[in-house]
């Protein structure tokens, strides 16, 4: 399906210009927006032959009232609108919640209400659940929480052993690994439900 995408995961810092480019890809770039990406663990991007054609990250500058203490945020997606409802959101949904929860955080994701496709996957997902919703600036968003079957998920992983022996080595920075997903109970709900990417991106809270 992603034959022609090419997915590039970094936990390094955004330049202003790499910046500039990834805020061609939201509706809202703002103070909140930019604190986002100064804080992130993981950005994931998806380019077609150079261009880039979606992002989202993971981050742990948390306003949302969740009750975890560790909680990391799964933010700033966003689709082109002529990338759509090509799985592509699923997949990155995916690779930044096993990096969150090998990272030992607990990912958290917030979702308004006004998206229904987004939190109608959230809800049937098995690998998130609901843990309350709050108001912001008077919309109605829910927050998800990672069940302990996303902690299964992610220990079932190929990479998930390699990982946790290249952990214990002193001294050497690991890469983030470039993950496979395809037989995931996130893209299993994609292949029966049909994949829905929403027509606009989450709001950036």
């Amino acid at each position: 399906m992603f034959e022609n995408l090419n997915f590039s995961l970094s936990s390094l810092c955004v330049q202003p210009a790499q910046r500039d480019e990834l805020a061609t890809l939201y509706t809202v770039v703002d103070q909140r927006w930019h604190q986002k990406f100064d804080r992130l663990s993981l950005l994931v991007t998806v380019r077609d032959q150079g261009t880039l054609v979606a992002a989202g990250l993971v981050h742990d500058s948390i306003v949302a009232p969740t009750s975890s203490m560790n909680a990391v945020e799964l933010g700033c997606m966003a689709v082109r609108a002529d990338y759509r409802r090509l799985g592509i959101r699923q997949h990155v949904t995916s690779l930044r919640l096993a990096h969150a929860l090998r990272s030992g955080k607990t990912p958290i994701s917030v979702i308004d209400s006004q998206n229904p496709a987004s939190w109608a996957f959230y809800e049937r997902s098995e690998l998130w659940q609901r843990e309350r919703s709050f108001e912001h600036e008077g919309r109605l968003k829910f927050i998800y929480q990672a069940t302990e079957a996303a902690w299964q998920w992610a220990a079932d992983l190929p990479q998930a052993s390699a990982d946790q022996v290249a952990i214990q080595l002193p001294g050497a920075a690991q890469p983030v690994p470039s993950l496979a997903l395809p037989a995931s109970p996130m893209h299993r709900f994609a292949a029966q439900f049909g994949s829905e990417d929403p027509a606009s991106a989450v709001p950036v809270m």
